[in-house]
């Protein structure tokens, strides 16, 4: 027992030669003398190769699709929110102007302060969802140039070459024939070794794969920061319809058209601010975007709409998923004058187009139960004009004269 608890202590020695090594200073770093044998390159070959099949890097890209979808849900969900709430609001108002009241309801103060509220809550967390879409971007864009990094540092190391190193004298002399005269040996001897000393020149320094792999990523992380704020986002495919869905989420009913993409971030890379809401006082007629529901393609209905990167048109999931693959997998767009080359990869689903015709289809629900009488149906899949056509204080006029005549 005693033997053991001796062991288990450190000796005074060991204590001391412990306490004496932290003092000792590392060497410099050296750069290898040699470049990196066949056995190691065929190695890193190989990590390149894996990352097309590796789980954890599908796993990651995954992971960044499904970040880019719930934030393009979650700007739609909030903004629908307060517009609802404000239009509750607005039908509070505009009730209480027709009933010829002007002090305001106790349940109209409370909702006013409620949709103020809202309101800022909701900006600060759209706020906070374009800046987390951003940086998801961001992340997209490195773990893309993993791969170009990787292949940059596999070039590196298969370009390196081992650098000559001068012969030794001693080692030339018994090269030499022994009826050699010594002085022209020796000269012989230095205009060598000048000679290997400028071929050892020529041969570019090793690089350690370390330092290749530094420098690689150091240029692509330059490279990125060069680029325009409308360069990294505005022209990215999960930018465009988070924009796309929180302006439709803001102007359901005007339908303003979406701003060009040039203006959405200011000279410094900031966000822009959206376009205003139209104000009700303003003697305006907001333009109208006409919004066809039909696809141009197969003349249906919509019911899968799916969009593109290419050009600004949409169709019928399986209407141009077939027109694709009959041209070869890559076609013009079968709309008249548009120059858009697509396939199929350039295809996605466009929500904002499902939110607009489910709005189209309520609309219409709502029309038939309100007007029993009318001489036909509203037909949700005729090509609908989104917008305000008519003056609205003379709508607002004729009403108020409609409710005085009826009196």
């Amino acid at each position: 027992m005693p033997r053991l608890m001796q062991r288990s202590r450190p000796s005074e020695s060991a204590a001391a030669m412990s306490a004496g090594s932290d003092d000792i200073a590392l060497p410099e770093y050296e750069p290898p003398a040699f470049p990196m044998n066949d056995e190691n390159k065929a190695k890193l070959d190989r990590l390149v190769a894996s990352q097309r099949t590796d789980s954890d890097a599908r796993q990651y890209d995954k992971h960044l699709n499904e970040c880019s979808k719930n934030l393009i849900k979650a700007v739609g969900s909030i903004n629908d929110v307060l517009f609802q709430r404000r239009k509750q609001l607005v039908r509070f108002v505009e009730k209480r102007r027709s009933e010829g009241v002007e002090d305001k309801s106790e349940a109209e103060r409370e909702l006013e302060e409620y949709v103020a509220e809202l309101e800022a809550t909701v900006v600060g967390l759209t706020d906070k969802s374009e800046k987390a879409l951003r940086h998801v971007i961001d992340c997209r864009a490195e773990f893309e140039d993993a791969k170009s990094v990787l292949e940059s540092v596999v070039e590196t190391v298969r370009a390196q070459q081992s650098r000559p190193e001068p012969k030794p004298k001693k080692e030339r002399r018994q090269q030499r024939r022994p009826n050699d005269d010594d002085e022209d040996g020796d000269e012989d001897d230095d205009a060598a070794e000048d000679e290997e000393m400028e071929e050892a020149e020529d041969v570019p320094p090793i690089v350690g794969i370390v330092d290749a792999l530094k420098t690689a990523r150091n240029a692509k992380i330059i490279e990125y920061s060069k680029l325009s704020a409308y360069d990294r986002y505005a022209v990215h495919n999960d930018y465009i319809p988070f924009k796309r869905t929180w302006h439709d989420a803001m102007h359901p009913e005007n339908e303003i058209p979406l701003p060009d993409p040039s203006t959405w971030f200011d000279e410094h890379g900031n966000p822009a601010k959206s376009v205003a809401d139209v104000d009700e006082d303003d003697d305006l007629v907001v333009e109208r975007e006409i919004i066809d529901l039909k696809c141009p393609l197969s003349l249906q209905t919509f019911k899968a709409p799916y969009s593109n990167h290419k050009c600004k048109h949409t169709f019928e999931k399986d209407a141009i998923i077939g027109f694709i693959r009959s041209s070869g997998g890559k076609a013009q767009c079968p709309v008249p004058g548009c120059p858009g080359e697509l396939t199929i990869t350039d295809l996605y689903p466009d929500d904002v187009m499902l939110r607009k015709m489910k709005r189209v289809a309520e609309a219409a629900r709502r029309n038939v139960d309100a007007t029993s009488d009318a001489e036909e149906d509203v037909d949700p899949d005729a090509s609908m004009i989104v917008g305000r056509t008519s003056n609205i204080k003379k709508e607002r006029n004729n009403r108020q004269m409609e409710d005085i005549e009826e009196d």
